[in-house]
């Protein structure tokens, strides 16, 4: 979940009338590029609550400008909006776009043992490729946040479903797949993510990507689509149409067995995996 998720869906809900080169080329195309670098088997990472506390510095910015008392536990769903205290969708926008015009993200904390755990990975031969939504003016933000807290760590940052495929240099692409297609055509061995939403895309593609779904938050065992009327409203609007039911404990998703996807608490269960994996040759 994060901001930029938000951000870029309630942004591709308003874009209209763009044709450029860019905005036609191939899907995947600026990804060519990065794949001739390294044969490597490589993994998949996502950015936020992965790698950044993202959401916990949302929250506290939150708090201070707007003199709320939100904490992670109320953050239920990807997308802001229909969580307490962010209002409509519209509200919402407003309100990313002062995140992104303070230093409400520099100051995001690395999330806890993921150095420690991504140097171990990097030392057992496997190149690591941040994969997450980022709009691409927040680009190049989100790299200096890497280069601060993960040095040496990453091979490549691939920000997923834009509307346009860009190479920003060698080692930065902005493409219109979806985080399922990029780590199919990427060929990695697993993506570690902390979105319901991607983790389902990824085990139910046609060519299933392993997914370890990281964390123990609240949005990561729901669903949150951005497609119906009631999609769009805020929580506060859906609280009143469902006469003050707590709606949110019904969207519960089960996760079907037989997928490959695997909960992990944090980045010491995600070693834990990768040893086992190699252990039986699966990795």
């Amino acid at each position: 979940m994060s901001a930029a998720q938000t951000d870029l869906a309630i942004s591709q809900k308003h874009e209209s009338g763009i044709d450029t080169p860019r905005h036609r080329a191939l899907p995947g195309s600026s990804l060519d590029e990065i794949l001739k670098q390294s044969d490597k088997p490589l993994i998949a990472v996502d950015m936020d609550d992965v790698l950044s506390e993202t959401n916990q510095a949302v929250a506290d910015w939150h708090n201070d400008v707007y003199d709320t008392n939100l904490d992670l536990s109320q953050f239920y769903y990807y997308h802001y909006w229909k969580n307490p205290g962010w209002g409509t969708p519209d509200e919402t926008f407003r309100k990313v776009e002062e995140i992104y015009a303070s230093d409400c993200l520099d100051k995001a904390k690395a999330t806890p043992g993921a150095f420690e755990a991504l140097t171990k990975l990097k030392d057992w031969g496997y190149r690591l490729v941040v994969v997450t939504a980022r709009q691409r003016r927040e680009l190049e933000r989100s790299v200096r946040w890497l280069e601060k807290h993960f040095p040496g760590i990453f091979d490549d940052m691939i920000c997923t479903g834009q509307s346009q495929e860009t190479l920003a240099d060698e080692h930065e692409a902005l493409t219109k797949l979806s985080k399922a297609d990029v780590c199919k055509k990427l060929n990695a061995k697993f993506l570690i993510d902390d979105s319901l939403e991607n983790a389902l895309l990824c085990v139910t593609h046609a060519e299933p990507i392993p997914v370890l779904l990281f964390g123990t938050s609240a949005w990561n065992v729901r669903v949150s689509n951005y497609k119906s009327v009631e999609d769009g409203l805020s929580f506060e609007q859906r609280l009143e149409k469902a006469g003050g039911r707590e709606f949110w404990k019904d969207d519960v998703a089960a996760v079907p067995e037989g997928l490959p996807l695997t909960r992990v608490e944090g980045w010491e269960e995600v070693i834990l995996w990768v040893e086992k994996q190699r252990r039986e040759g699966k990795l």
